[in-house]
């Protein structure tokens, strides 16, 4: 056999190797959490992985240090609190105050967005962009999330507050993570990974506080 032979024969063997992932390939990754494990989601969780679809929220993955986020149940048993704290490479902080609410009706668990706030270098503003999110539950101490919004969809792949340093684990969970990027038709090139050990934004909230009134 030629050299060139072998050289195409390689090729495709590689073009095989990474192509898209067909539904077969998908069954059991891309199931959402089911609405009555609306518990699952609450409390402090630790962004490990993320990837993006347009250029904005790329670029903002691609400068991210450190992110976390804490998910909790007011009081009407329908409004979900999403507090988001960002570190960057430059040591800056941004801060998310979100409201929202549950999907009425829905097998599978969705939030839609009602009202909030962000605060970037101590200036805080609406947060204007209209979206919804999907949860989907990997393992115990694992939590994916799919941000659908008019300025694009962001995969985000927690771990449980105190189970996000172990980077072995953390590295071997990349294939799901992208897996689960091709499953949903997002690119994984240039993902964000947490290190395990950078540090976070102080835990607070913007100085605003959120109107809890729908609009």
């Amino acid at each position: 056999m030629s050299v060139v032979k072998q050289v195409m024969l390689l090729l495709l063997a590689a073009i095989g190797t990474n192509a898209a992932l067909g539904p077969e390939d998908c069954d059991g990754l891309n199931v959402t959490l089911p609405a009555n494990q609306l518990h699952e989601i609450y409390g402090g969780w630790v962004l490990v992985w993320s990837i993006a679809d347009n250029l904005p929220f790329s670029s903002l993955i691609s400068n991210l240090s450190s992110s976390k986020i804490e998910l909790r149940l007011l009081p009407d048993n329908s409004t979900i609190t999403y507090h988001e704290w960002n570190l960057f490479q430059d040591k800056s902080c941004t801060r998310y105050l979100l409201n929202m609410s549950l999907v009425s009706g829905s097998e599978n668990f969705t939030l839609n967005y009602i009202t909030g706030t962000v605060e970037k270098n101590g200036v805080v503003s609406q947060y204007n962009d209209s979206f919804k999110v999907t949860f989907f539950k990997m393992c115990p101490d694992c939590l994916m999330m799919v941000y659908r919004g008019d300025a694009g969809q962001i995969l985000l792949s927690y771990r449980k507050e105190g189970h996000h340093q172990d980077v072995e684990q953390l590295k071997a969970s990349h294939r799901d993570n992208e897996k689960m990027a091709e499953c949903l038709g997002l690119p994984h090139a240039n993902a964000f990974s947490y290190d395990g050990a950078a540090d976070f934004c102080p835990k607070t909230s913007p100085p605003a506080a959120v109107e809890l009134e729908r609009p």
